[in-house]
């Protein structure tokens, strides 16, 4: 079994095993549901969307597809979507590889996610893979069983940057934090968010890396130590502080 990401190519899997797994899984929540979510969801429409603005992961053995599973990284926290595997691969642990693969994904960032009240399969499953009760969401129409969200906290390392520039120096400070926060990426770091104070000698940065050791090689990646010494006494001081997210 492989676990890759999606293309157009496979389009058509996806959308069938949307429409084999729906009816039987959410078969509690009514006929209009089902309809409704395979309507939504699993069209060819909707699924070409997912793929170009989400990252969408399948299952694949060969040319077939077993299951598939998306991930949303366009707000504060990820958001899995979709995690779905065909009845005849269940119990071959084709969804805890997807869904590993999706945290994995999220590069250490908390992970969410939603299942409908009463599926209660679903709520062990996720519970088995460390993801805890957030809050509940009413259901869209009456009738139709509510969303229990649920998260997984972040594994990587989240850290606050608080950058002073040196006085006459503002704008080569900058520059330098321009060019070492562009190799964040090759340690496995995300830069999450970077503010300036409105007079220019401060920045503040959030940047999160999947794991400990990445945030170790940035320290000492000899592209960075190189632009530290190229800018010398016009470099600027940080203070770096180990946060953690709140819920």
């Amino acid at each position: 079994m492989e676990i890759r990401e999606a293309g157009p190519g496979d389009v058509a899997q996806i959308v069938a095993i949307g429409h084999e797994t729906w009816p039987a899984t959410y078969a509690f929540a009514g006929a209009d549901y089902v309809a409704y979510g395979l309507a939504t969801w699993w069209s060819a429409e909707a699924t070409e969307r997912a793929i170009a603005n989400t990252t969408v992961l399948v299952a694949a053995e060969g040319d077939e597809l077993l299951g598939i599973g998306n991930l949303d990284l366009t707000g504060d926290v990820p958001i899995v979507w979709r995690l779905y595997v065909r009845p005849a691969a269940q119990g071959r642990g084709v969804g805890s590889a997807l869904l590993t693969a999706l945290v994995e994904a999220a590069g250490g960032r908390p992970v969410r996610l939603a299942y409908l009240a009463g599926n209660e399969p679903a709520a062990r499953f996720y519970a088995r893979h460390g993801f805890v009760d957030s809050h509940e969401q009413p259901a869209d129409k009456p009738g139709w069983p509510a969303s229990i969200w649920l998260e997984r906290p972040g594994s990587g390392v989240l850290l606050a940057a608080v950058v002073e520039m040196v006085a006459g120096q503002e704008e080569a400070g900058q520059r330098y934090e321009d060019a070492v926060l562009a190799l964040l990426g090759r340690h496995g770091g995300t830069l999450e968010r970077r503010t300036r104070g409105t007079d220019g000698t401060t920045e503040v940065h959030l940047i999160r890396f999947a794991h400990r050791a990445g945030y170790e090689s940035f320290m000492v990646d000899p592209e960075r130590l190189a632009h530290r010494e190229a800018i010398g006494a016009a470099a600027p001081t940080t203070r770096v502080i180990e946060v953690a997210d709140l819920t």
